[in-house]
């Protein structure tokens, strides 16, 4: 992977100045080796990527839970298929749905300039990080309930975007459908899905899975404990980065030289320069 370092806001007076970690997949590496790194997409094509605080189910650890069950017994009438994008059927019923769910949806909110279109789903699923869908169908009327799109490259599987029907919120079909695609890809014998990252309370929905693991900033930990502790203390990090933090310092030793991630011996070196000619 190539990196390069993007300058957020910095905090000068405190000796802060942030950086978002880039990656650019090389020839012989794919989206693969950007997921294992910690990284997620940062377009739709997948030639670059961001380093974030990400979160993956280790599909070898994973099984089922009590509240999945129970989940699965309120969509009984859900019936889930597994397909590639380009075998669809009956795209317009299901286009209609995940653009109306596009509309009403609180997490698009930020993302409404205007109403959206058929147009603005389509861009999102003939993309490169849509290759697959899950799909649940309401068995009683045969209508579409919701939609899940997948990146999938074996042995690694990325769940990019959700779509359902509003209807059926009161029964968690948000949550059925990612136990639906975590079961499903473990059922096809891969070896973990990425689910995005978890930098709020909001999204510990994603980390209830058994075999969850996160992105540390050092590798991957199932570490529930410090999980908590970097959502409950994220937002009281002014003037400090997490590594210097005491909260994080009471856990366990601050990182070694040998935990790091990145070694910069292939960066390029400044050149020497001895003299300016006028």
């Amino acid at each position: 992977m190539r990196l390069a370092f993007s300058e957020t806001t910095p905090d000068y007076e405190n000796h802060l100045a942030p950086y978002q970690v880039l990656g650019f997949p090389e020839d012989g590496e794919t989206a693969a080796t950007a997921f294992g790194y910690g990284m997620l997409p940062s377009n739709r094509e997948l030639t670059r990527f961001y380093l974030a605080r990400s979160v993956r189910i280790d599909l070898a650890r994973y099984t089922e839970s009590r509240r999945e069950r129970y989940v699965r017994r309120q969509c009984d009438t859900l019936r889930r298929a597994f397909l590639p994008r380009a075998q669809l059927a009956g795209p317009d019923d299901w286009a209609d749905m995940c653009v109306r769910y596009m509309n009403e949806s609180s997490w698009w909110l930020t993302r409404r300039g205007r109403p959206f279109r058929t147009a603005d789903l389509t861009a999102r699923l003939n993309s490169p990080m849509t290759t697959h869908l899950l799909t649940l169908t309401d068995t009683t009327d045969n209508s579409p309930a919701a939609l899940g799109t997948l990146y999938v490259e074996p042995p690694i599987a990325y769940y990019a975007l959700a779509f359902y029907d509003t209807r059926y919120r009161k029964t968690s079909v948000g949550s059925h459908l990612m136990s639906s695609v975590i079961s499903e890809l473990q059922h096809h014998g891969l070896s973990h899905v990425y689910l995005g990252t978890c930098y709020y309370e909001g999204a510990r929905y994603k980390t209830r899975f058994t075999g969850m693991e996160f992105f540390d900033g050092l590798g991957w930990s199932d570490d529930r404990k410090k999980l908590q502790l970097f959502l409950s203390r994220q937002n009281d990090l002014s003037g400090q980065h997490l590594f210097d933090h005491p909260s994080y310092l009471e856990t366990g030793p601050p990182p070694r030289p040998e935990d790091t991630t990145l070694r910069l011996a292939d960066a390029p070196q400044p050149q020497h320069i001895d003299s300016v000619e006028e």
